[in-house]
């Protein structure tokens, strides 16, 4: 059936409303799936256009909001609608270009993971996202997970002490082939995988990354990768990952000084191995004894932590901060990536930290 001539009408915006206009860009399983309904749940955002190299996709955002209007074109939904934020659900290349083309134009900017290829590229996004000062988001919803914000609330308190050792073991099944127009498959796994377990090794302190060791292990068509990681506070992480598993698991355990532990079963339960403290830090909560659990009433979308990371990210727009996980806060996610394979060049060989490269990377940055 042929589609209708696409007439561009600019939305009128209310005087005194405080909406946010927002694109959408990649109508694909993850932004039907996850993206637009958590969307949906958010006040004061409108969603004013759709865009899809297949019209016939944008167009099924019309089942959702019937105004809103669909492109092929990014740059034509720009120019016809003035969006303040995009929502990118693409393959990398597209949401570096992309975003870079937004960034240019003032737009605010929030892609899925990952934002790009290599830490050259999103260097190049840092840079062009701080001289045109747009918030910049990573949609990594792991870190926003309500299981992981427990955990990380409880490993922040006084009582549970200084996290000490993370230990994560990441299970996939895939991807067991080369993605995006790559060449390397670790490198696929790692962004299309990992990049959620480094993220989240990262972010139990303001400490920078100063030694990474790493080895993989290849089978007929999969592989298992055992990441080393060490920080400049003196805390450790240890990341178990890869394709050689027949289904998707994720553990989690955070040790502390004081000899606590905090362990959390595939992204669901979390066993405190201190009950004072999860009286003390997560209050009156009825679910807790020494474990926690999301309830039978979470909305699927906040526990999977989508909900929270697009609104934080509109957040930082209105009030005019920082994302927490915006493209600056990826730099240690991708150093620690480019060391790894960078080490899978001689594969089954553990490489030598490159802490020069590390360092140079962290004053480039700091050096604006």
């Amino acid at each position: 059936m042929a589609l209708a001539p696409f007439t561009c009408v600019k939305p009128v915006k209310k005087r005194g409303t405080p909406l946010i206009r927002v694109g959408l860009v990649g109508i694909g399983a993850q932004t039907k799936e996850n993206i637009l309904p958590s969307l949906l749940q958010i006040p004061d955002v409108q969603i004013v256009a759709a865009c899809d190299m297949s019209l016939e996709r944008a167009e099924e955002v019309k089942k959702y909001i019937r105004d809103v209007q669909v492109f092929r074109d990014v740059a034509t939904m720009i120019d016809c609608m003035g969006p303040d934020a995009l929502v990118l659900a693409c393959p990398p290349q597209a949401h570096r270009d992309i975003s870079l083309m937004a960034i240019e134009r003032g737009i605010h900017v929030f892609v899925e993971k990952p934002p790009c290829f290599t830490l050259s590229e999103l260097k190049d996004m840092i840079d062009a996202a701080a001289r045109k000062r747009v918030v910049t988001a990573v949609g990594l919803n792991f870190r926003f997970a309500r299981p992981i914000q427990h955990l990380r609330k409880i490993a922040a308190s006084e009582k549970f002490g200084r996290p000490v050792h993370i230990q994560i073991n990441h299970y996939a099944s895939k991807p067991r082939a080369p993605m995006w127009g790559l060449s390397s498959t670790l490198r696929s796994f790692l962004l299309a995988q990992t990049i959620h377990s480094i993220d989240l090794t990262t972010a139990f302190g303001k400490d920078d990354v100063t030694d990474v060791r790493s080895s993989v292990q290849h089978g007929s068509d999969a592989m298992l990768a055992r990441i080393d990681l060490s920080f400049s506070s003196g805390r450790s992480a240890s990341i178990l990952t890869g394709s050689m598993f027949p289904y998707f698991e994720f553990d989690m355990k955070v040790v502390s000084d004081k000899s606590n532990m905090i362990t959390l079963d595939n992204l669901w339960n979390i066993t405190l191995h201190d009950a004072e403290i999860a009286n003390q830090v997560v209050g009156g909560d009825k679910r807790w004894r020494n474990a926690w659990q999301p309830g039978p009433l979470d909305s699927g979308y906040v526990r999977s932590g989508y909900f929270g990371e697009l609104t934080g990210f509109f957040h930082a727009i209105r009030t005019g901060g920082r994302f927490e996980a915006d493209f600056e806060s990826m730099i240690p996610t991708f150093q620690v990536i480019e060391q790894v394979c960078a080490a899978e060049i001689q594969p089954g060989v553990v490489a030598p930290p490159s802490l020069r490269v590390i360092a140079e990377s962290q004053r480039s940055v700091a050096n604006g």
